[in-house]
């Protein structure tokens, strides 16, 4: 799928989310842009949720209450540059693929009724010590626990839906993140406002739109590894062809078929007229294939793979998640038993988390009291 100025739309969300990753407010702008100019708000507010889960949940937990989900291209750019600039943490991350163990309690035990089965007591006092790994190894061994948990963190679920981000895999992300949602909340709501000089680019962007001046940004190469379509092809494969064959990728280009209708029926132009008219209005200053090499090369190129690579979540993994994991402590080394795991998507850890674990809790609700013995 091919964006406004001819990104390939899975390559922008990468690079949305790496530079929100990176924290990059400019780069983040010009790729969340990219996404308001074609008319692309749902994905782009999937990218921002996808960018809160693996980078800023445990820093900014109130973070996705802040935010509307609509066709605001203001409110999507102050909710992403808040994303941008928060500290990051890859908790939800670590949880998935380490398959988290039970921790002991320690003494800060409230008055809970004994008649509480033994699991679920377990559960309330690990979201009540904030303990987030091991309430997320209880949580998934309880039937039925997403109804149980506090209402306000039902909008995880409900906005992860309302995006799109559905599948097999995404129902244990989010549970998890529900948990570490709980277990992170707190009153900090900070009040964001865009700077300056991100609001004077935007508007000097709006003023090149559909020219060739308006591809300011190349897509980075790292962030497309396993994520993307150019960055599962082999270093012998090109995507560049698109540039050859543009008439075809119009036609099988879901975000331009509403745009093409008016100027031709099914393969065929309606005329000359309506041709040229159509290049006219979406490309006016030279249309993408008769674009340079230098310039197609920011949106286009060669795959990533080596003959026989295959794709490694270890490697997806030291791209995008080496900041602290304050829910894992020492989580800043992949784990050895992962090493060799493959798999495409960053929701594919979630077929990780060790849902067989058979270890008993009953001994670990005795708080536990730690003495400092001074000599």
């Amino acid at each position: 799928m091919i964006t406004r100025h001819f990104y390939r739309l899975d390559e922008v969300r990468a690079a949305l989310l790496y530079a929100i990753m990176r924290g990059r407010p400019l780069e983040t702008a010009f790729w969340l842009q990219e996404l308001v100019d074609t008319a692309l708000f749902k994905q782009a507010w999937a990218t921002l949720v996808e960018g809160w889960l693996w980078f800023s949940l445990a820093t900014d937990p109130n973070w996705i209450l802040d935010i509307r989900l609509g066709t605001d291209a203001a409110s999507l750019h102050v909710a992403a540059y808040r994303l941008c600039t928060n500290a990051k943490d890859n908790s939800l991350w670590a949880t998935l693929l380490t398959s988290p163990s039970p921790d002991t309690l320690c003494a800060n035990v409230p008055t809970l009724p004994y008649s509480e089965p033994c699991l679920e007591r377990y559960l309330s006092l690990a979201l009540f010590q904030r303990k987030g790994a091991a309430a997320t190894w209880a949580a998934h061994r309880l039937p039925y626990v997403q109804r149980q948990l506090p209402l306000e963190s039902q909008v995880v679920p409900s906005i992860l839906a309302d995006c799109g981000l559905l599948g097999d895999l995404w129902p244990t992300v989010s549970l998890s993140a529900q948990i570490l949602f709980i277990c992170a909340r707190s009153d900090t709501r900070p009040v964001v406002t865009m700077p300056l000089d991100l609001m004077i680019a935007l508007e000097r962007w709006s003023l090149c739109l559909g020219r060739r001046a308006r591809r300011v940004f190349a897509v980075p190469q790292e962030c497309l590894y396993g994520l993307t379509e150019r960055g599962r092809l082999c270093q012998t494969e090109t995507t560049v062809e698109e540039f050859r064959h543009m008439d075809d990728v119009v036609l099988m280009d879901a975000a331009w078929s509403t745009a093409v209708a008016p100027f031709r029926s099914a393969y065929t132009w309606n005329s000359d007229e309506a041709m040229e008219s159509f290049y006219a209005t979406y490309f006016p200053d030279d249309i993408p294939d008769e674009w340079s090499r230098e310039e197609a090369l920011k949106s286009h190129g060669l795959g990533l793979l080596r003959t026989g690579e295959t794709v490694s979540l270890q490697k997806i993994g030291r791209i995008w998640c080496q900041a602290e994991s304050r829910f894992v402590w020492g989580f800043y080394e992949w784990p050895t038993h992962l090493e060799d795991r493959t798999g495409s998507d960053f929701c594919a850890a979630a077929q990780y988390l060790n849902t067989d674990h058979d270890d008993e809790v009953a001994a670990l609700l005795d708080p536990v009291r730690k003495l400092l013995i001074v000599e």
